[in-house]
């Protein structure tokens, strides 16, 4: 459900963009929301060969979600890097799912960069608005599971002191700062 959810946001952020854009983003969007995921990964690839900057961007953007959905971590991965590189618009949304992309690959660290990236961008007045608090929630989240898998422990201990701060009622993460008392 998490998974689907995640997608619903970035589609919509992607679509927002979509307005009197060439057909092959259009209808990569419509192909992803149905679960239509070799249509919409021609569509997005056509996106990316047309070089036209944006197109190339927004195409790679989409490669990303569309990887993602089909839980091909590694390509999803690489196609947002891809979509980075190519000037696609920096966003909480997308810093999170290449977090998540890359702890699913098991590369802690480099996780744990896309993840801080993401939060830090929750400091800008135009990034405190494009994220919600759940979203905020599960970064924040998933950053301690990283330090945990890199075993700094320092750092992890810091995160849950920050994060039950902020969320108090979450039983999971209680249980994880008595575990981290014993590191």
């Amino acid at each position: 459900m998490r998974k689907r959810w995640i997608t619903i946001i970035m589609v919509c952020a992607f679509s927002a963009g979509t307005a009197g854009c060439a057909n092959p983003q259009q209808s990569g969007v419509d192909a992803l929301e149905a679960g239509n995921y070799e249509e919409a990964l021609a569509d997005f690839q056509d996106m990316t060969e047309s070089g036209r900057r944006n197109d190339v961007a927004e195409g790679y953007r989409g490669l990303g979600m569309t990887y993602y959905e089909r839980e091909e971590y590694e390509n999803a991965l690489e196609a947002f890097r891809q979509a980075a590189d190519n000037g696609a618009e920096q966003t909480i949304q997308m810093y999170n799912l290449m977090g998540i992309c890359a702890m699913q690959t098991g590369d802690y660290s480099a996780a744990l960069e896309y993840i801080q990236s993401g939060i830090a961008l929750t400091s800008t007045s135009d990034g405190a608005d494009s994220a919600d608090a759940g979203l905020i929630r599960e970064m924040k989240y998933n950053e301690i599971i990283c330090c945990e898998h890199l075993a700094d422990w320092e750092s992890a201990k810091q995160k849950v002191t920050e994060y039950l701060n902020d969320y108090p009622d979450d039983e999971a993460m209680q249980r994880e700062a008595e575990f981290l008392e014993t590191r």
